[in-house]
């Protein structure tokens, strides 16, 4: 066979290199497996992201770091005093990590808890590194079982760095070689230690297996053969290479390679370096879909030059045919429908093989990493798409269409089932309010079968909308607020107010919904007056209890933004970019996204000091003033600024629960009632007949009558359930069972569990 892939059907496996994130597989290979399998493919996954991590995190395997390490003794001497310190640490303590390490990791993967209670007595039976002690320091050597997760966390995290700077100074837990805004196929590093001494040997290990199962079987048929890669982060390209390459040497011609994800979409539309083809035989881009569809109804490596759709290919003569859909600037671009229809499938996933790490006590922070989360999608693309430094121009943020909900939630209940993992992370770019709003009401209807989280955007999320979220399972959000400031808002394109920030942050708190914030420091015309105040705006975030966690990036230009766009039409002409994109030897092109602003390296001093500041206000020191990261501003927000907005959030809030004025605006009152609380039951206290139920762990008391009124009110209350009353009828029904008390009893219920959620969301 030739790595043409002639049209029929094939043997593929999905190979996600190492390394992502170790606490559950990373979603793009389990949307394309389903697809492919619908097309009559057979179809494998292999995470050797995990798969990498138990070779290396393992008594077998740390007893070869070890003596490797040791071998590199006299190379390190000469190294720096910090680095000879911690190297001979490491080396002395050698037996205490060969004893412990399998312990640790099966800790973290939720199967040894009572080698919890061990790890937190810290009682010279454990091995140490810079993390650990500061960790251990920090709390007085007094740790409980519950930091034990934290602890073992960070003695993993010091393992990790052992080998980083004793072997291999390209690897990381998450990520290898390949660091973000490489330009140059030259950067790229296949030959350090680990790839070498452990990813190669494990590649064949794997391949030996693969053979037997498809492609290399005897009952392939002549079947194609495909092995695909995806490359969702620059961390994971050398992995990815890697992998390509002993592919290729194991099965020869047999095999045909596939590279794509979100890097491959992103960095390499621009692509004019052929080298990358001596390990891919295509280039998928997008959705991935569009282009394995048209790479696996191929007749023949074509020297003709014909084009692929997504795709991008070199000739066997040499020369790169590359679609015309590639181009980054298309606005007519159709979505294949399996963007929308095909959900992903975990189902042959052995979820208990990945660990759960834990970086710090924060509940929003732990979210990432401390559970094995069914990732999917609500929807393809944004439905905003117009922030300005986003890759607005790209397929993945630009086209939006939204799955069917339900559908999603039935599949993700069986998925939850089958693999006994049974929290959500949407993955959205931004999951639309009304496909949430439906797919928790989904959710509250079955009895909660799941708990979801997932990337939002801030603003449109009233207090009733909160409410619903969070009775629908909904635990936390995190979203871009990028600069805290309204003209910060404004320029960046955000689509929302301060005043909106705020409500939506405090809604989101008050119904018990972790937020966390996505910042940005370093706009390209960002001065540091405006830096000071965004962070004095969020230190008084935190002071008011609005946000758990947040996270400052560093502004970055890019090819594919709105403001690229913008500056190519000459709207930002103070905005200057270098004439020239960055190149390999020879003059060829091999990665462009990131691009260099004049100006953008005077913003870099500020990075540590905001980073510091937020670890203050994260763990609860809101007193850290801005002035450690901006000493010669002073900020101009009023110290009482967040509050004010709070203030009128909650007038606005206390305005909407007020009675319905339906004969005076009858057309207004279309929203369904929903009652979020227990079943009301009459309670008879000293004299006093009430009307009791609970709500947010609340005892809410209404007065009522009498017995009949309770009854009647408590009937009513019953009507309000799937699939809701609407707020004109409910209302009329209140007036004739409280009587002329009706409009203190809406009140009550409204600030009780009473919820009113419009059409449009619900």
């Amino acid at each position: 066979m030739k790595p043409g892939v002639p049209a029929g059907a094939a043997d593929i496996c999905l190979v996600q290199p190492p390394f992502v994130q170790l606490n559950g597989p990373y979603p793009s290979l389990h949307y394309l497996a389903p697809f492919l399998k619908k097309l009559g493919h057979r179809v494998i996954v292999q995470d050797h992201s995990i798969g990498l991590f138990e070779e290396i995190f393992c008594r077998r395997g740390l007893e070869k770091i070890f003596r490797d390490a040791a071998a590199r003794e006299q190379f390190h001497r000469s190294g720096g005093i910090h680095e000879r310190f911690w190297h001979e640490r490491f080396l002395s303590e050698q037996g205490t990590w060969l004893t412990c390490v399998d312990r640790l990791v099966a800790f973290l993967r939720g199967r040894d808890y009572e080698a919890g209670h061990f790890f937190a007595l810290a009682n010279g039976c454990l091995p140490g590194g810079p993390r650990t002690g500061a960790f251990t320091a920090q709390n007085k050597g007094e740790l409980s079982p519950e930091q034990a997760k934290i602890l073992a966390s960070r003695l993993l995290a010091d393992l990790a760095d052992f080998i980083t700077f004793s072997l291999d100074s390209s690897f990381s837990l998450v990520r290898y070689g390949s660091p973000p805004g490489v330009h140059s196929f030259d950067e790229i590093r296949l030959d350090g230690y680990i790839i070498k001494e452990f990813y190669l040997p494990y590649l064949e290990n794997q391949w030996k297996d693969l053979a037997g199962k498809i492609g290399g079987g005897d009952d392939s048929g002549g079947r194609n053969f495909i092995i695909g890669a995806t490359v969702p982060f620059s961390g994971c390209l050398a992995g990815a290479l890697a992998c390509a390459r002993s592919a290729k040497r194991y099965f020869g011609a047999d095999v045909a390679t596939v590279c794509g994800g979100g890097y491959i979409s992103t960095e390499l539309r621009f692509l004019e370096d052929e080298r990358i083809f001596d390990y891919f035989d295509y280039l998928s881009f997008d959705d991935g879909y569009t282009s394995l569809e048209g790479i696996l109804g191929r007749t023949g490596m074509s020297e003709s030059g014909e084009a692929i759709p997504k795709t991008m290919f070199r000739l066997k003569t040499g020369g790169i045919v590359r679609a015309d859909d590639l181009r980054a600037s298309r606005t007519d671009a159709v979505l294949h429908p399996a963007a929308t229809g095909v959900f992903p499938d975990y189902s042959e996933v052995d979820f208990s093989r990945y660990i759960r790490p834990v970086d710090d006590r924060n509940p929003m922070h732990r979210l990432w990493t401390d559970g094995h989360w069914l990732k999917a999608y609500l929807a393809y693309g944004c439905y905003w798409h117009s922030c300005s430094f986003c890759d607005t121009t790209l397929d993945y943020i630009r086209c939006f269409a939204p799955a069917d909900p339900a559908a999603l939630f039935s599949h993700l209940v069986l998925q939850a089932e089958k693999t006994g993992a049974r929290g959500v992370h949407f993955v959205d770019e931004a999951a639309p309010l009304p496909s949430l709003m439906a797919f928790a009401g989904r959710n509250r209807s079955a009895g909660l079968p799941l708990v979801f989280w997932g990337n939002i955007r801030f603003g449109g999320i009233g207090t009733d909308e909160a409410a619903w979220l969070a009775s629908g399972g909904m635990i936390g959000v995190s979203a871009g607020i990028e600069v805290a400031s309204e003209n910060g808002l404004k320029r960046l394109c955000k689509g929302f107010t301060m005043e909106q920030l705020a409500a939506s942050c405090a809604a989101l708190k008050e119904a018990g919904i972790l937020v966390h914030g996505y910042l940005i420091y370093g706009y390209w015309d960002q001065s540091p007056q405006e830096m000071a105040d965004s962070a004095e705006t969020v230190r008084q975030f935190f002071e008011q209890g609005l946000l758990d966690s947040a996270y400052w990036h560093k502004f970055i230009l890019t090819r594919h933004s709105r403001l690229y766009a913008e500056w190519e039409k000459g709207m930002h002409p103070a905005l200057s970019v270098p004439d020239g994109a960055p190149d390999t030897g020879g003059g060829k092109r091999f990665a462009l996204n990131d691009l260099v602003f004049t100006g953008e390296d005077s913003y870099i001093p500020y990075g540590g000091g905001l980073d510091r500041l937020l670890g203050f206000w994260m763990a609860g020191d809101t007193d850290a003033p801005v002035s450690e990261a901006f000493p010669s501003v002073e900020p101009k927000v009023p110290p009482d600024y967040i509050t004010k907005l709070l203030d009128r959030y909650a007038r606005k809030r206390d305005k909407d629960r007020n009675p319905p004025r339906f004969y005076a605006e009858p057309e207004s009152y279309t929203g369904r009632l929903f009652f979020l609380g227990s079943k009301p039951f009459f309670r008879q206290d000293r004299k006093k007949p009430n009307l009791v139920w609970y709500w947010r762990l609340t005892e809410h008391k209404l007065p009522v009558r009498d017995r009949a009124a309770a009854e009647a009110i408590q009937a009513l209350l019953e009507t309000a359930a799937e699939p809701g009353r609407r707020q004109a009828e409910f209302y009329r029904d209140l007036e004739k069972a409280a009587g002329p008390d009706a409009g203190g009893v809406w009140k009550r219920l409204r600030s009780g569990g009473l919820v009113v959620l419009s059409p449009d969301t619900k």
